[in-house]
């Protein structure tokens, strides 16, 4: 039995055989090229748009300074009026990083690639009690003081691994205390840049993870007055997508009479939201509602949201068991899941609310 031809061995003869695997190698090595050429175009203009080449990231600069609405205003305009106006100069969502023309297939792919990565993070609420109410002869003075509780609070969102926290009731010794606990690696607003009415909504994110592109706020009624919710669009640093976060804190319950506050500011609300869906990115409402059922039903019905714990609105309200008056609500367009309702040892040290985790994904 013959075995296989031998391989010439004079090195100035060539193979046929290597003749067409060389071909192959360079076809293939072309391909590679092409596609990287690619990726590194997309990839270095992304990092130009997001900042990585020392420049803002896309989309408008965050305002300087947030639209406001005075009570005898609020009494006059309808709860639409009063978001619209708020909302009216957010300027464009960030457009998808365009990839050159004129390479085909291997564009489409790589478009492909650019425009649709999905991706995950964790997204808290925590309403952290105000340090006014820990104070000697404060409603809650058994409680630690403020500034550690909430070093404690920032272990816990560490713990958890959240890149974007709702807070209520914060106080702003304790947004300093909160801002050296996390070693400045995160962003906060409004912060104290509307006064003290606008620390107790801050909204916080991890600063490696998210770039803000707009920044605003929505005046409701509370507690005889008025307070300002906090409005953010949130730039996903890796993939150039974006989202909104609204952060409430809504009149407390009926005992102590705030009910038409209550109705008057949810409404505002979901008419922010409808306002803010038709820019078509995930639209997320998150914080202390002060309502159980009535806050499901209405967010799931009058705004199309789904709650991060469940429930349904088809044809009849079926809110989630249990609740708490803490919410996470997005629109539908996001995945939920990891759904955590903490009230341990180590939240109840903190705060008399539950802290409400979830994971979100966008596909």
């Amino acid at each position: 039995m013959s075995g296989p031809p031998e391989r010439p061995d004079r090195p100035d003869q060539d193979d046929p055989r290597d003749q067409e695997q060389g071909s192959e190698r360079r076809a293939a090595l072309a391909t590679v090229g092409a596609v990287l050429a690619i990726v590194l175009v997309v990839v270095g203009a992304n990092l130009l748009t997001r900042g990585g080449g020392g420049t803002t990231p896309a989309g408008p600069a965050p305002s300087a300074t947030p639209s406001r609405t005075s009570a005898a205003e609020l009494a006059q305009m309808s709860p639409q009026e009063i978001a619209e106006a708020a909302l009216l100069d957010r300027g464009e969502v960030a457009a998808p990083q365009a990839v050159p023309s004129g390479a085909g297939k291997l564009r489409n792919k790589v478009q492909d690639l650019v425009t649709e990565q999905p991706y995950s993070f964790t997204l808290t609420t925590f309403n952290i009690l105000g340090s006014q109410h820990t104070a000697p002869g404060g409603a809650a003075a058994e409680y630690a003081p403020g500034r550690i509780r909430t070093e404690w609070a920032a272990r816990l969102v560490a713990s958890y691994g959240s890149s974007i926290v709702g807070l209520q009731e914060l106080q702003s010794d304790q947004l300093s205390a909160l801002t050296r606990a996390t070693d400045g690696r995160f962003a906060f607003w409004p912060g104290s840049a509307l006064g003290g009415k606008g620390v107790p909504q801050s909204v916080m994110w991890d600063t490696s993870v998210w770039a803000a592109t707009y920044q605003d706020s929505i005046t409701v009624p509370f507690m005889g007055g008025t307070r300002p919710q906090p409005v953010v669009r949130l730039q996903h640093v890796e993939t150039g997508r974006e989202i909104y976060v609204i952060n409430i804190h809504n009149s407390p319950k009926d005992r102590q009479g705030r009910e038409d506050e209550r109705d008057k500011a949810e409404q505002i609300e979901v008419a922010a939201v409808n306002t803010l869906k038709k820019d078509g990115i995930p639209v997320f409402i998150i914080g202390d509602f002060n309502e159980h059922e009535d806050a499901f039903c209405r967010f799931t019905g009058e705004a199309g949201l789904v709650a991060a714990n469940g429930g349904s609105n088809a044809g009849a309200c079926r809110p989630p068991r249990p609740m708490r008056v803490d919410w996470i609500f997005g629109t539908p367009d996001v995945q939920f899941s990891g759904f955590r309702m903490d009230t341990s040892p180590a939240v109840r040290r903190i705060t008399d609310h539950a802290v409400i985790t979830t994971r979100v994904t966008v596909p």
